[in-house]
């Protein structure tokens, strides 16, 4: 049984995220994280492999203002 953390996760600014863990920060499904990826929501992330992208903290800590401000409008 998996426990949910009723505390918002704390983005590391200088830390790489992977997919799974973006999708989790925002609340969302992976597969929503990359139609967001796709779309032009979130921007493409950088590839380190050929299965292997990241998202900078920084940016996830940008992308999450943004998302709030819109909410807010």
């Amino acid at each position: 049984m998996k426990s949910s953390n009723p505390f918002p996760e704390v983005i590391n600014p200088t830390a790489m995220y992977r997919a799974p863990e973006c999708a989790r920060l925002f609340g969302i499904g992976l597969s929503t994280w990359w139609h967001w990826s796709k779309t032009g929501r979130a921007q493409r992330g950088i590839k380190l492999g050929p299965k292997t992208t990241v998202w900078e903290g920084c940016y996830l800590l940008e992308l999450k203002q943004k998302l709030i401000s819109e909410s807010q409008n």
